[in-house]
């Protein structure tokens, strides 16, 4: 579907206020953003079209020239944008900890569901073996890392610090949890169990559960 065609579905459903310019090219630059995300976790970065991605978001393959010069511009904009969301997910943890605090049990939940979906693993690990041979791509790429990384670390100090742990040691547990985590998800991806997953999620939040205060759920 079109922009047009959207914006005529609403009119037949009543008055809308018609969108500025830049409303409808945020809008398109969204769905072109969209398209690009779920093509590269479905088929790679390496046999990505622009094509592809003008299909997939039902928007003319002259409008992407129209807002992107080239295919990796787009796709630079697109996984910023996906790695801003897990940067801002890691801000939320570490503003809903300070607000009342997270058991180790929401605290996994929220870090499986916000900081290692599927989508952004499995367009992660793509777009690190892409960019090996690309210097352009590959300094988006480690730059987005460096900050993930540093939003991970924030996050332990405030989530994990406030049991006393020392910085090292918050962060030392932090990395071992994402790395569970994206291992974890690997494994899904390869063979989908939720029932195995959420065992593995629960024994995670017993690991930070006892040490952090030396329990464990029995």
């Amino acid at each position: 579907m079109t922009i047009d065609q959207d914006e005529a579905m609403q009119q037949d459903n009543g008055p809308v206020r018609r969108r500025t310019q830049d409303e409808r090219s945020a809008a398109t630059i969204d769905k072109l953003c969209d398209a690009t995300i779920s093509l590269i976790a479905e088929i790679g970065y390496a046999n990505l079209t622009t094509t592809m991605i003008a299909e997939r978001a039902g928007i003319s393959r002259g409008a992407i020239l129209h807002h992107f010069d080239s295919r990796t511009h787009l796709v630079k904009r697109a996984t910023g944008g996906m790695w801003t969301s897990v940067v801002e997910a890691a801000a939320k943890i570490r503003a809903d900890h300070q607000t009342g605090g997270l058991s180790a049990d929401v605290f996994i939940q929220r870090a499986w569901s916000g900081l290692m979906t599927d989508t952004y693993v499995s367009v992660t690990i793509d777009m690190m073996t892409a960019s090996r041979g690309d210097p352009d791509l590959r300094q988006h790429v480690e730059g987005w890392m460096r900050r993930m990384f540093s939003s991970y670390r924030c996050t332990a100090r405030e989530v994990f610090g406030a049991s006393g742990l020392s910085a090292h040691e918050a962060e030392t547990l932090m990395l071992l949890v994402t790395s569970s985590l994206r291992g974890l998800r690997v494994g899904q991806m390869i063979e989908s169990d939720p029932d195995m997953a959420q065992s593995s999620l629960a024994l995670l939040a017993d690991l930070i559960r006892f040490r952090l205060t030396g329990e464990a759920n029995t």
